[in-house]
């Protein structure tokens, strides 16, 4: 997620045949035959639930190229993501959510800023420029899901702690430093 773009739009790698079967079904209305099979004949089955989720060719060829250079994207993002561990290491009221980067890629780093500090903090940082951003609100305090709202007063309490970092692979490690410092200047009450 994220690590990859397409523009608008997204791809799904299926660990399986039927995962595959699955998504294309999906993606194309729940209808059970493929394209070329359907503009054969005069009816098709829909099988099940789906949607028109198609990604257009012109998103598709800008997805293919960056695929061209996910290998180099991937090294960036592992770097960034490590460079922002140690740059972050030490800092009091801060705490690193983990990635296991050797085993995905990053698509973003989130901190947990303890002690119900994180909204002035993430609005200190945007005014110094530091493009910090909150994902995501819990699911379960979204009107759209207020039919099945139950208290979960971890996730709640997470939901006001999490904030993400700047994170992209254009960025440097001296980025991530730069980002890691203004915050530990927020934390301590310190001017730039």
């Amino acid at each position: 997620m994220k690590n990859l773009t397409c523009g608008l739009g997204g791809a799904i790698v299926p660990r399986t045949p039927l995962e595959a079967d699955t998504c294309r079904r999906l993606r194309g209305l729940g209808i059970v035959e493929p394209a070329a099979r359907r503009a054969e004949t005069t009816t098709y089955t829909v099988g099940g639930f789906g949607m028109r989720a198609q990604m257009s060719p012109l998103n598709a060829a800008v997805g293919l190229v960056q695929l061209d250079h996910f290998t180099e994207t991937e090294t960036r993002r592992r770097a960034l993501w490590r460079g922002y561990a140690t740059a972050l290491d030490g800092i009091v009221g801060v705490d690193l959510v983990d990635a296991d980067v050797a085993r995905t890629v990053p698509p973003m780093c989130a901190v947990r800023v303890l002690d119900g500090r994180r909204d002035r903090v993430f609005h200190e940082l945007r005014n110094r420029g530091i493009g910090v951003g909150v994902h995501y609100p819990p699911n379960h305090t979204q009107p759209a899901f207020a039919a099945w709202h139950r208290p979960l007063p971890v996730t709640e309490r997470l939901g006001r702690e999490i904030m993400t970092l700047p994170f992209h692979q254009h960025l440097t490690l001296t980025d991530a430093e730069h980002a890691a410092d203004e915050l530990r200047r927020v934390l301590v009450g310190g001017g730039r």
